[in-house]
């Protein structure tokens, strides 16, 4: 089962209660990294022989494995996952088939790690062989120090939005590779949680870099009892339009897990109107 579907019935078989709109919306929001599920105590079991490395290994010690927006321990994870994908795969695999973190993966290290002293650890480039646990702190190591190259020495500074951002491109004109051009039609960038397999579904690509290549763009809670309690969010905004106050409003409260009200109703629908577009043909001189 993929891991998102895995989390959801998770959360919905948790329950209590019947499912209320405050329960999916924190649902749609989870970042929880069932990765981590595996990889953390594996880590944790690892001895460490640098205050550097020791300290953030203790990153690890209370986290809630949800991969938050601001979260040390959510870009330590992840910066992790990318070394470890690369110090055990790429040594064997052609480039075009370089781990891209996804589910898949997933299952590939789950299993994997339960053979300890598998083929698959061993890098082929070096003299020595390599096993499970000698894989697991060279990519620790690598990530840490990755993280400090880049977000600076004192873990409590690093945060995995900063790393894990969306840039939101025009369709024709954001492309066009000329830069004024793309900075009139392009937003961003901008910090998110979660990854590809949360349900929050934020994907990066492992074999590329930490930026958000796709999400979860709309978003909506129906309530069939209440159409007019219903929500929605899109990203980035209600309009094409790049000069628009409308062009990229709603990428906050999308991106916060935040919604608006989807209203059903005519006379709420009415009662609630900011503006008016009205189109009259122009009739034709006879």
């Amino acid at each position: 089962m993929a891991p998102r579907a895995q989390r959801i019935i998770e959360m919905i078989t948790q329950q209590k209660e019947p499912i209320s709109i405050t329960d999916v919306q924190r649902i749609q929001g989870d970042n929880r990294n069932l990765n981590a599920q595996t990889l953390v105590p594996l880590l944790q079991a690892i001895s460490f022989d640098t205050p550097q490395l020791q300290t953030a290994q203790k990153l690890l010690r209370d986290w809630n494995l949800q991969l938050g927006m601001t979260s040390p321990t959510a870009a330590l994870f992840e910066v992790f996952w990318k070394h470890l994908l690369a110090d055990t795969f790429h040594d064997q695999l052609p480039k075009e088939y370089f781990p891209d973190g996804g589910d898949r993966w997933y299952a590939v290290i789950q299993n994997l790690v339960k053979q300890p002293d598998s083929y698959w650890w061993d890098n082929r480039s070096t003299l020595k062989v390599e096993n499970r646990d000698q894989i697991l702190r060279q990519a620790f190591t690598e990530a840490v120090e990755e993280l400090e190259n880049i977000q600076g020495k004192d873990s409590k500074n690093w945060n995995w939005g900063k790393l894990h951002t969306i840039t939101f491109r025009n369709a024709t004109l954001g492309k066009s590779g000329v830069a004024p051009i793309e900075a009139l039609f392009n937003r961003g960038s901008f910090a998110t949680a979660g990854n590809g397999e949360t349900v929050n579904a934020n994907r990066w690509r492992a074999n590329k870099s930490f930026e958000v290549t796709d999400i979860p763009s709309l978003r909506m809670i129906v309530d069939l009892g209440n159409l007019d309690n219903s929500l929605a969010i899109h990203t980035p905004g209600q309009s094409g339009h790049a000069f628009h106050s409308h062009y990229n409003d709603m990428v906050d409260p999308w991106r916060k897990i935040e919604y608006h009200p989807m209203l059903w109703e005519h006379n709420q629908v009415t009662a609630k109107t900011a503006n008016t577009l009205r189109l009259i043909p122009k009739l034709a001189a006879s």
